[in-house]
């Protein structure tokens, strides 16, 4: 009965245009978060990826650098599921994702890893590039006003977590 239970869902989520995520009544999806064995101690699995939110508040230069030095990536999310597992993460605040525009003004770089990620998601009015003639060329996750979008940033602030990213590994089955 159970093994029957356990096909029929997959099979449903299979289905869904909601793979890997729970439908509501209301036709949204949500992710379900749970911890894998194919990701490390810390990380949690959705999708083939593993993510970590960082403790530790920093510039996006050095987020970006904590990440790889904890064997992933900076995120940039790819999918408004993606962005919505991301931000269901959060507990509250913001956090740094792999998209700016230091080299060419206005032209916004979001990248995984070395792959260009085509996805955007900007709250309205974003980017912006900050009042007053400040630069913001990085660009956070956040929720705000019941939005989960993105906003754009100076680099160099330093109340940032970042949203960590890194391949799950296989599973072998015993």
């Amino acid at each position: 009965m159970y093994v029957k239970l356990l096909v029929w869902l997959t099979a449903l989520l299979v289905d869904s245009c909601c793979f890997g995520v729970v439908a509501s009544v209301d036709q949204r999806c949500y992710t379900f978060i749970y911890d894998d064995s194919s990701c490390p101690k810390t990380w949690l699995n959705w999708g083939n990826s593993c993510y970590k939110i960082t403790e530790t508040r920093f510039t996006w230069s050095n987020a970006r650098d904590e990440c790889r030095n904890l064997g992933g990536v900076l995120a940039a999310p790819s999918s408004d599921q993606e962005n919505e597992f991301i931000t269901q993460l959060l507990a509250d605040g913001i956090v740094w994702i792999d998209c700016n525009d230091q080299d060419v003004e206005g032209t916004w770089e979001c990248r995984e890893d070395n792959a260009e990620v085509a996805y955007r998601n900007w709250y309205d009015g974003e980017p912006n590039n900050g009042a007053g003639g400040k630069y913001e060329d990085c660009a956070v996750v956040s929720i705000w006003n019941n939005k989960r979008q993105w906003h754009d940033l100076s680099c160099i602030h330093r109340l940032e977590r970042a949203v960590c990213k890194m391949a799950g590994r296989p599973v072998l089955p015993v």
